[in-house]
């Protein structure tokens, strides 16, 4: 293991960790800058500033330059040796790293060199942590506990930025309000900072009381957050792996007090969150009884309403299709619009039903005085794609919810699941299924995923639209279909064998953020991106191959037991 010699060369070395952590949750770029420099510290550990400038005191410009970069580039390669010996004789940081090495044996068969490099080139991460990590110093706790902080900081201000955001309301999607990474890498990155927090909370005596008090105002603003952004893949996560250590907490005390409070939040919580979506859908798809006889008939212009109740169903606990009257919907839309009536949206939509859906949001008849009401946001709003007033200015939960029942009551009338993302999930997994039986031994290659799915999807005849037709959203199928039923099980084993045989699992930090990761991998392709293999390679790396764990006061064993 390479020790830093001086204390400019450990400082340095923790800086560059920790700005990692930070451009984790804020920036690519930063991420990838970052990663390089780690690279270079690795690469000349032991640098010394006192003997290169010895090289131009004694020998000149010249001659010292020659011989500063012969001593860096014998520095560089005797490191190189040395670490990369000393890593290959650590068995779990080598298993880990397996994970990228089984990525490059899937050249041999791919079809789709292209791609194939581009996904190794995202993927270098999963080697370079393990590498970096195994034969560096370790870091310990004061200096990793700083580090979480400025890393849950961090994912703060991405939050801020992204709810500056929606406050603009200059979006069609919810979505885009996460400007810097994708909102589910994002989301991922506020559940671990979240757990961090709570054992600063909990458990971390180096605090004050007001610190505390702060941190628990972060982990409230960080729920309402994921929230607003409509982030359920967070949300299910956070309350899955909470769920976990409250019931872990419940077997290990033994103050009935305790057993009780925590018994009531395990059940309470999901509980209390089933009923609310309970009570959301039944809400949304049962709206009041109607009369059709006690409903006018005409327009304020004389013109004649139709009443449908049924054709063209419900959305946010309306019907639709009441109160139309469509020739004054058209000829009052063309006068406030450059987009015409039965033109496209800037999403791709026709207008006239984006219309209609709208005015049915915004609880207004689709006539001329409804399409009146309309601000010039409203219109704007529509013209970019935007069906339902409340995506845009209510998100949250319940408006997450409606989606997936519009999403899903759309799928089941006409068979495209593109309007919802669960519904596209449903679609992705099916894919994704037959193309594993398809490619059950070898898998597909490393870079022909994408194309083998695209094609599997037009041999389904699926209605998926093209712009969704997208990868497994999966981790684990994605594996399989990439590399067949012996790299996915080769996959599972590498992510599991380090962690038990360095006992990671009894670390705080490193349980949560394997809960966290593998609860990800379900429903998302996590490392198939920048940001996600970025997240997973480093915390995983350095909370099993980099931290002390002798001083690091965070263990499972110790600090869940009440």
């Amino acid at each position: 293991m390479i020790k830093s010699s001086t204390n400019i060369h450990s400082l340095t070395y923790f800086i560059v960790l920790t700005l990692i952590a930070m451009s984790i949750p804020l920036s690519k770029f930063a991420m990838s800058v970052t990663e390089f420099m780690l690279l270079g510290l690795w690469l000349w550990s032991g640098f010394s500033f006192t003997i290169s400038f010895r090289f131009f005191k004694l020998s000149g410009f010249f001659k010292g330059l020659f011989h500063f970069i012969k001593y860096v580039a014998t520095l560089a390669y005797r490191n190189f040796i040395d670490q990369i010996t000393a890593f290959t004789k650590h068995k779990p940081a080598l298993i880990l790293s397996s994970i990228y090495l089984i990525h490059i044996i899937g050249l041999l068969y791919t079809t789709d060199m292209d791609y194939a490099l581009k996904d190794l080139r995202v993927k270098l991460p999963l080697l370079l942590f393990p590498i970096i990590f195994v034969t560096m110093e370790k870091i310990g706790y004061k200096r990793f506990r700083i580090m979480m902080l400025f890393y849950a900081a961090a994912s703060l201000v991405g939050t801020f930025i992204s709810f500056s955001l929606m406050l603009k309301g200059n979006f069609v999607d919810i979505r885009e309000i996460s400007p810097f990474i994708s909102p589910i890498r994002f989301g991922l990155n506020i559940c671990f900072a979240f757990f961090a927090l709570v054992y600063f909370i909990l458990f971390d005596e180096g605090f004050k009381i007001w610190h505390k008090i702060l941190f628990g105002l972060v982990l409230i603003w960080f729920v309402a957050f994921l929230i607003l952004l409509e982030s359920l893949t967070s949300l299910w996560i956070l309350l899955l792996v909470s769920i976990i250590y409250l019931v872990i907490i419940l077997f290990k005390t033994q103050k009935l007090a305790v057993k009780i409070a925590f018994i009531v939040l395990a059940v309470g919580i999901p509980i209390s969150l089933f009923l609310y979506v309970k009570q959301v859908v039944h809400k949304a798809q049962n709206p009041p009884v109607i009369d059709v006889v006690q409903l006018e008939t005409h327009t304020k212009q004389g013109n004649p309403y139709t009443h449908d109740t049924i054709v063209r169903g419900i959305e946010d606990g309306r019907y639709i299709g009441l109160y139309m009257c469509l020739p004054e919907v058209e000829q009052a839309w063309n006068e406030i619009s450059t987009y015409g009536f039965n033109s496209k949206t800037d999403a791709g939509e026709e207008i006239k039903e984006t219309l209609i859906r709208y005015l049915t949001s915004k609880d207004l008849r689709k006539d001329a005085e409804g399409v009146h009401a309309l601000t010039d946001w409203d219109i704007r709003m529509i013209e970019k794609g935007v069906a339902n007033y409340n995506y845009v200015k209510n998100p949250g939960l319940r408006t997450r919810i409606l989606k997936i029942i519009m999403g899903y009551d759309v799928y089941k009338k006409t068979g495209d699941p593109s309007g919802s993302s669960v519904m596209q999930r449903i679609e992705y997994s099916k894919a994704s299924i037959k193309l594993i039986s398809k490619n059950f031994f070898t898998g597909v290659g490393t870079g022909d995923i994408e194309n083998k799915l695209i094609n599997q999807y037009t041999q389904m005849g699926s209605e998926l639209k093209a712009k969704f037709r997208f990868h497994a959203h999966n981790q684990f199928l994605a594996i399989f279909i990439t590399f067949g039923i012996f790299g996915f099980l080769w996959f599972i084993f590498a992510l599991v064998y380090p962690a038990i045989r360095l006992k990671g699992f009894n670390d705080y930090f490193f349980a949560s953020f394997f809960l966290i990761i593998i609860f990800s991998m379900f429903s998302d392709d996590t490392i198939e991106t920048q940001a996600g293999a970025t997240l997973f390679a480093f915390f995983y790396s350095f909370l099993l191959l980099g931290k002390k764990r002798e001083n690091a006061k965070s263990t499972l064993k110790d600090n869940l037991l009440i």
